[in-house]
């Protein structure tokens, strides 16, 4: 039988997770076409694919398509996409007699189109949704914001996709796309392998190899956010207030390691904005060419600590045992906390500490993760999502 496993990827973070899935894949199911469709969010723009290419078999690139003002442009962009896809369908896929499909959960339109389209395909026998550490919880006080979900509706007559609908925070400062309806497939939630216990629909992540060299951990990075006051000005002090408040925090973080080496990742949207206090000659930047999970991953040993406003790389941080501190309860208003707590709370991981008063800068620098991270210990999990 004819086999292939269809990996989608539409932002540089799922890259991680798919390398851990070929890795087994190669080793275990040699048999099976390994293919990705790379939908090039503006995300991978500055990103450095090329470390990744070897892990995939046959990688078909498509143009990231969103929403649009303009209409004649959205339904050009769209046709293109739809265009391509029917060439892969017919040239690609319906070559294999069975294919099992990965993708992120997600309802942005890219991904809402392919998921539609992939689902009616006789020969996909399996689909598996991957989702990270969030719940609905991280949606608490978003509401729907019913004209935008209107015109998106309207927006969608002239091709198939799943109905969504948009959900906004009360200042509108930050949205999302979520299914109105259930979707094709099984979600399955990636959690941490620190205290791994099996559970129906979850996946230890990441998984690395062992490393039996000691070093010295004498990084800390700071995952930042240039654009943070724009996008969540709603749940923030006056900018004046904000700004000084990140000064006073970043002084002190660099006044508790002064025997480390202190790194910023900017986030991919900044546009090389950093944030209020980050000084460019005290911290080694580093730039969009590489991501948050790429930096753990191969730094992972030599991290003491990082930090940042609640960036999604603080779970990931913490997945690796690495001590990671939140700041949102330091700057944020009653509203913000509330919100992000609800999201971070319902983890209950030990590896993550929210920091609220600066003396609790480095409060548990010194946990240590209660297992060694092995390969071996998960590949059964794997194996199983995989169908292998």
């Amino acid at each position: 039988m004819k086999k292939a496993k269809l990996f989608i990827c539409h932002h540089p973070g799922g890259l991680l997770l798919y390398k851990n899935f070929t890795r087994i894949l190669r080793k275990y199911d040699k048999n099976s076409k390994i293919i990705l469709f790379k939908v090039n969010h503006p995300y991978f723009l500055k990103f450095n694919f090329s470390p990744f290419r070897k892990y995939f078999d046959e990688i078909i690139e498509f143009d990231f398509i969103d929403y649009k003002k303009n209409f004649f442009l959205g339904y050009w962009e769209i046709f293109k996409f739809q265009k391509k896809f029917k060439r892969v369908t017919i040239n690609l896929l319906r070559s294999f007699e069975r294919i099992d499909l990965f993708l992120e959960t997600s309802a942005w339109l890219p991904i809402n189109i392919l998921l539609y389209n992939l689902s009616k395909e006789k020969n996909i026998k399996n689909i598996i949704r991957l989702t990270g550490s969030e719940s609905s919880s991280t949606r608490v006080q978003m509401k729907t914001d019913k004209l935008k979900t209107l015109l998106c509706a309207l927006y969608s007559l002239p091709f198939k996709a799943y109905r969504i609908k948009l959900l906004t925070t009360p200042g509108r400062t930050s949205s999302d796309f979520v299914y109105r309806d259930n979707v094709p497939g099984t979600e399955v939630q990636l959690v941490s392998p620190i205290a791994y216990k099996k559970k129906e629909n979850t996946l230890p992540y990441p998984v690395i190899l062992k490393n039996s060299l000691t070093v010295k951990k004498d990084m800390v990075i700071i995952f930042g956010d240039g654009n943070l006051y724009h996008s969540a000005s709603e749940y923030l002090p006056d900018y004046q207030t904000y700004a000084q408040k990140l000064k006073t925090l970043f002084k002190a973080i660099e006044n508790k390691y002064l025997d480390c080496k202190l790194y910023y990742k900017p986030h991919p949207g900044d546009r090389g904005q950093l944030m209020p206090g980050i000084n460019p000659q005290r911290y080694k930047l580093f730039d969009n060419t590489t991501n948050a999970q790429t930096l753990l991953d191969i730094y992972h040993h030599k991290i003491k600590a990082v930090y940042t406003f609640s960036s999604s790389s603080i779970t990931y941080s913490s997945f690796f045992g690495i001590p990671a501190y939140t700041f949102y309860r330091y700057l944020s208003n009653p509203a913000g906390i509330e919100r992000l707590n609800s999201y971070f709370l319902s983890q209950n991981n030990k590896f993550i500490f929210h920091l609220s008063k600066l003396k609790e800068i480095g409060k548990i620098d010194n946990i240590n993760p209660s297992i060694s991270f092995d390969f071996n210990n998960f590949i059964e999990s794997y194996k199983k999502i995989l169908k292998i």
